[in-house]
């Protein structure tokens, strides 16, 4: 067998190795409690109710981007599976094309000569407990790192020519439709790519201003493409997300700053060795020998800093985050040229490179375990407003408002008015207007209609406008079970005194340890 075919076996073996980690070793598929959102809206939309969250009801941007929720539809409605299935093979797709286009980069763009450290690159993303539980776990994580590890690849086009830079932007504001801040990646690595190309200094800044212009347009377009589609142009869970002013202006909790420096650099902490595995080659090696990996970097940088400085406010979790990943497993062929360059044989150098690999996979093994245990915990999380979904589901021409928005909205079919926000348009317009609860009783008796049920956990801190409590009549209206059984089972459950089905409603939601004595 030629070396080449050999590099292939291993490649083929490295998808083998993800792909068992994914759907044995960790929990599979990971439909979490935020994933049931997404299978609403593609369970909506084969039925004929595309982007809408209440069928016969105007569409609204509930989940992240709609490039993935589209996707997951039209594949469903073609192959007739069930919309969690075709949800989660199809984001396990999208991670080995990832891994796929991060070998085609580094065989590319970075060392066209050896396919053995292409390899090494893979294993840091392989054996990361973040890539596998989050690459299928219902959401647009997959196709996000996907269009990450593209970018990468297309750097090789970032020459002196004004076409491909406008082609280069005109892709990177494309990535809007996948998730709402994926352009910063592909943006500032290109412009730094073409701020370190050849040429002089005018062709470098019109290169820059023709990428900056197709990026604008495209964007542009996107989002008016979103509007059309959806009535919004930005997802509606956007407008938690963006709070920068908030966070310069020293206007947010002292709980969210513990939280920046906690959680954001833990994740930090977690790329440090290849974070060093990238300064020492850029310490030892002339400029000229390290330029093609400096938008990488430069773009991680971007990113990281975004992230740190924009989402705090969020539980970002390590999906946001993984871009950051994708980007630094190319320190390790950076760290190959070094060795190479300072006299080290190839072959030396491919065990070296492939043993720094394997240390780091050793490394991510306890996190592996504990990632185990907490992705199980995440997919039974929920569970019990699923079978209360599954109860409720089955009396007809009823609705439910809940801040709990996933298994809840799945399972029960029914109309359903999310309190957060993230998924109603009323809510996420007024819920920062001080007369907010009038304005929302008034919304819910002239136009969607009083909840039939309401659910929310116990142990739920004050959310404010998340709670269906502010109604100025909510005591008039609703009777709850009482504070011990609330207590017991963790939930506040009440009901619409004057709803249609409300003995029915008692009737089924006794059966999950709900007691509520009617009048």
């Amino acid at each position: 067998m030629k070396p080449k075919h050999y590099s292939y076996a291993l490649l083929f073996l490295a998808l083998m190795s993800y792909l068992w980690m994914t759907c044995s070793f960790m929990p599979f598929p990971a439909d979490f409690e935020d994933s049931y959102i997404m299978h609403r809206y593609a369970q909506n939309g084969v039925d004929g109710f595309m982007f809408e969250w209440n069928p016969h009801s105007a569409p609204v941007q509930g989940t992240t981007g709609i490039a993935w929720v589209t996707l997951v539809t039209l594949l469903a409605r073609l192959t007739r599976f069930n919309v969690i299935s075709v949800n989660s093979y199809a984001g396990l797709i999208f991670a080995i094309l990832t891994l796929l286009v991060v070998y085609a980069a580094t065989v590319r763009n970075f060392n066209p000569n050896n396919r053995w450290v292409a390899i090494c690159a893979l294993i840091p993303i392989i054996s990361s407990p973040f890539f596998t539980r989050s690459s299928a776990n219902g959401l647009e994580t997959s196709i996000t790192l996907f269009f990450v590890a593209l970018s990468i690849y297309l750097l090789r086009y970032c020459k002196d020519s004004f076409k491909d830079a406008w082609w280069l932007g005109v892709f990177s504001g494309f990535t809007l439709l996948v998730r709402p801040d994926l352009p910063l990646f592909p943006i500032s690595l290109f412009v730094i790519g073409l701020a370190l190309n050849a040429g002089n200094h005018s062709q470098r800044i019109r290169n820059c201003l023709a990428l900056l212009l197709g990026a604008l347009l495209s964007a542009l377009f996107s989002l008016f493409l979103a509007k059309s589609a959806t009535g919004t142009a930005f997802p509606l869970s956007a407008s938690l997300k963006f709070a920068l002013s908030d966070l310069l202006l020293g206007r947010l909790p002292g709980s969210q700053y513990n939280y920046i420096l906690g959680a954001q650099l833990t994740f930090l902490s977690y790329l440090l060795p290849l974070i060093l595995l990238a300064l020492v080659p850029m310490a030892a090696l002339d400029l000229k020998e390290s330029k093609k990996y400096i938008p990488v970097y430069g773009a991680c940088g971007i990113y990281f800093v975004y992230l740190f400085s924009v989402l705090p406010i969020m539980d970002v979790a390590y999906r946001f985050q993984l871009p950051l990943l994708i980007g630094l497993s190319f320190s390790l062929v950076h760290f190959f040229d070094l060795m190479v360059k300072s006299g080290v044989s190839g072959k030396r150098a491919c065990i070296l490179i492939f043993s720094i690999g394997v240390l780091l996979a050793i490394g991510n093994t306890t996190l592996l375990f504990s990632g185990k245990k907490e992705a199980q915990m995440l997919r039974a999380d929920h569970n019990d407003f699923e079978d209360i979904g599954k109860e409720l589901g089955t009396i007809p021409g009823i609705s439910i408002a809940s801040p709990e928005a996933g298994k809840l909205a799945a399972y029960s079919g029914k109309k359903f008015f999310d309190t957060v926000g993230l998924n109603n348009l009323f809510v996420a317009n007024n819920k920062n207007k001080p007369n907010y609860p009038a304005l929302l009783q008034n919304y819910l008796q002239t136009d969607f209609g009083m909840p039939d049920v309401y659910i929310r956990k116990s142990d739920t801190a004050d959310g404010g406008y998340t709670f269906l409590e502010i109604l100025p009549d909510f005591k008039q209206v609703y009777v709850c079970n009482s504070a011990g059984n609330a207590e017991r089972i963790g939930k506040v459950v009440c009901v619409n005194r004057a709803g249609s089905e409300v003995k029915a409603i008692v009737a089924n939601l006794a059966a999950s340890g709900v007691e509520i004595v009617l009048p």
